[in-house]
């Protein structure tokens, strides 16, 4: 395959026109192992023609590819003014040609595939596929609980009004966001719970937007009244505040307290993380714990770990943060143990570790629409750990099979 017929692959993508397998390996190959870097860069471009032509809507996954291209050039430049981390024990890769794996992967993304490698300076040989029935990707699953104790299971309600307390209307939309409709002076909170597995969105009562991720709880109230807007955040949440001057959206997790008026920002504050994270992706928030206070903007991260009293201050690729938003598993020079514990929230499953894992790092993105044995035999590909499933137990052992 050449540039060219590479082109015309991705407008029969574009296009939705159904391509036979032996068509998509032969595209694979030539990005992984002969495309050059201007010809990635050319691919890149016809990307970008055919994401205006169709005014934003393709058929394939146009969002995941157009963010992550649109990352590459700054990834490049960093790397070639010589600022790219080498932190061990990960190594880096051998050339700046390399660096265009990442390519790679938008392009395996397209194809609904997915791509994960091993950060090594030689490639190792696909390990043997993960045997063992599939543990079953999440979905949109959450509890609400009432004031009164009345609990909803919002995946299995059907549309129209949920329930109705002092003026204020709960109401599952046609899209299956919950939204909440109506005024009070009556305050009552309710809290909306994810399990392993589930996920799921919510407009607030003053119009802000929040996605919750698995196994995380926000409790909120049902009107916000007084000088602030105050919720509660157990596990990692996404929110889009709606701005009222004058009345700041708070978000207490933990040990921290976000203030914001108006912004995007991710929390999260699983109790089997090491940190509190905070990450900004539009705006501006202040972080406060009871000895460490900060101010963040955009593309910045402050992170609270155990027994810290200062925050860490980073600037993380947000994509990757929010990645879990938008279906996908974003892994950039991570731990295996850290791997396994998102996986274990969306796949409702048990890890247990068979040898030391604590030097073996990946970097890659994979769909959450996948099994558990599909990541997991991705990930096995490289060579560097491989799984043995029973039932809903996941063992995680170093090296090949």
């Amino acid at each position: 395959m050449n540039l060219s017929k590479a082109i015309q692959h991705l407008e029969a993508l574009a296009a939705g026109m159904p391509v036979d397998e032996a068509q998509a390996a032969a595209f694979r190959h030539w990005v992984f192992n002969e495309a050059t870097s201007a010809e990635l860069e050319q691919l890149a471009a016809a990307h970008e023609s055919l994401l205006m032509a169709a005014g934003g809507a393709l058929a394939y996954d146009s969002a995941i590819a157009h963010n992550i291209l649109n990352n590459l050039q700054a990834f490049r430049d960093t790397e070639a003014e010589g600022l790219i981390e080498q932190e061990t024990p990960v190594v880096p890769m051998r050339s700046r040609r390399n660096y265009w794996w990442g390519a790679a992967a938008v392009l395996f993304l397209i194809l609904g595939a997915g791509a994960i490698w091993f950060m090594r300076q030689e490639k190792s040989s696909p390990a043997p596929r993960v045997a063992a029935q599939p543990l079953q990707p999440g979905g949109n699953k959450a509890l609400l609980t009432l004031a009164n104790g009345q609990q909803i299971q919002l995946d299995q309600a059907a549309t129209g009004q949920l329930a109705s307390a002092a003026g204020v209307h709960v109401v599952k939309l046609d899209s299956g966001l919950i939204a909440y409709q109506g005024n009070s002076d009556l305050v009552e909170y309710h809290q909306l719970s994810t399990p392993r597995g589930g996920q799921f969105r919510i407009t607030l009562p003053d119009g802000t937007g929040v996605w919750l991720n698995s196994v995380s709880s926000l409790r909120f109230p049902n009107t916000f009244t007084g000088s602030s807007r105050e919720v509660e955040l157990s596990g990692e949440a996404y929110f889009e505040v709606a701005q009222q001057p004058g009345q700041p959206f708070i978000v207490k997790a933990g040990a921290v307290k976000v203030q914001v008026l108006g912004t995007s920002f991710d929390l999260m504050a699983y109790e089997d993380e090491a940190a509190i994270r905070t990450t900004v992706l539009t705006g501006a928030v202040s972080v406060q714990a009871e000895k460490a206070a900060t101010t963040l903007g955009p593309g910045t991260q402050a992170s609270l770990y155990d027994n810290s009293t200062a925050f860490t201050i980073s600037r993380p690729n947000v994509e990757e943060i929010i990645a879990w938003k938008n279906g996908q598993f974003w892994f950039g020079k991570t731990n295996i143990r850290s791997i396994m514990r998102q996986l274990t929230r969306w796949y409702d499953m048990q890890v247990v570790y068979q040898g030391n894992v604590e030097n073996i790092y990946f970097e890659g993105v994979l769909s959450k629409k996948g099994t558990a044995a599909e990541l997991l035999d991705a990930i096995a590909a490289t060579g560097e750990v491989h799984f043995k499933i029973t039932g809903s137990t996941v063992t995680v052992i170093p090296g090949k099979e």
